[in-house]
């Protein structure tokens, strides 16, 4: 996956919506979207097919068990 900076996506999200609107990221990565989203009140849908990547996102988005 790649990792990229928040601040590299918050000027697309901005440029794009407004708060409370949906964005969706069909390659979810780590979650890098989906924090920038949480952070500057808009919803997201993330798709990510490699579980692991995915289990990644969920722990930095605090949807699932840290062990």
């Amino acid at each position: 996956f790649a990792t990229f900076p928040t601040k590299l996506v918050e000027p697309c999200i901005l440029a794009g919506t407004k708060p409370g609107d949906l964005v969706l990221d069909p390659f979810f990565g780590s979650g890098t979207v989906g924090v920038v989203c949480l952070n500057m009140d808009r919803k997201f849908v993330g798709i990510e097919l490699n579980p692991k990547y995915a289990k990644i996102a969920q722990k930095r988005l605090g949807w699932w068990p840290q062990k």
